[in-house]
């Protein structure tokens, strides 16, 4: 039986994620048109990490996927509003991986007491484009090619003044987040011993 967990990121956690981020750059799926460098990459980690999040999902210990957030490029000061990035290994597309990233970012957001969540897509990425409007994201606007999607969220605490950040969100609700997440994902086609990710 295949492994899976869906989990905050650490620095350590920087080169898989590099791996999986890196063939994007430079296409109409990333923002990005280089392939930015390990040790610029893991202070990105580290800067946004503890305040906004980052989420990783692993496959019998392989990196599947992350997602992240930032904060929202058009009104920065306002931190209840965040934007949503996501990306998964081409050959773990499919299985759940991406839907199981959102659902425990998700989850954290709204126990955290944020309000929206946006994501930016090239309107020629359309893949992106039908996740995050299968995920409940509808349009808010364009920006040239690139689509504005937006997600309301539910937060715990609708008057807070401040979000509560996603490393002091009560552990038993970000446990419980987690194995939801983790059961989203689709392991029966790689229960196979034989299976290995780069021939899937």
């Amino acid at each position: 039986m295949a492994r899976v967990a869906v989990r905050r990121v650490n620095e350590w956690d920087g080169p898989s994620m590099l791996k999986v981020y890196g063939p994007y750059t430079g296409t109409v799926c990333a923002p990005e048109e280089e392939t930015p460098g390990l040790q610029a990459y893991i202070q990105r980690i580290d800067r946004y990490t503890y305040g906004l999040g980052w989420l990783l999902c692993e496959i019998d210990c392989q990196t599947a996927g992350f997602c992240h957030l930032t904060e929202n490029r058009h009104a920065p000061e306002d931190l209840f509003s965040v934007e949503f990035q996501l990306y998964v290994k081409p050959e773990y597309q499919g299985i759940g991986v991406g839907k199981a990233l959102w659902s425990l970012m998700r989850d954290m957001m709204e126990e955290g007491s944020r309000r929206e969540a946006l994501s930016r897509v090239h309107r020629e990425n359309a893949q992106a484009v039908g996740f995050f409007k299968a995920m409940g994201f509808e349009e808010a606007g364009e920006e040239g090619d690139v689509l504005v999607l937006r997600y309301a969220l539910t937060p715990a605490q609708a008057q807070a003044e401040r979000p509560t950040k996603p490393y002091l969100i009560d552990k038993f609700a970000y446990e419980a987040a987690r194995e939801r997440a983790a059961g989203m994902i689709d392991i029966s086609c790689i229960a196979d011993s034989r299976w290995q990710p780069e021939n899937f």
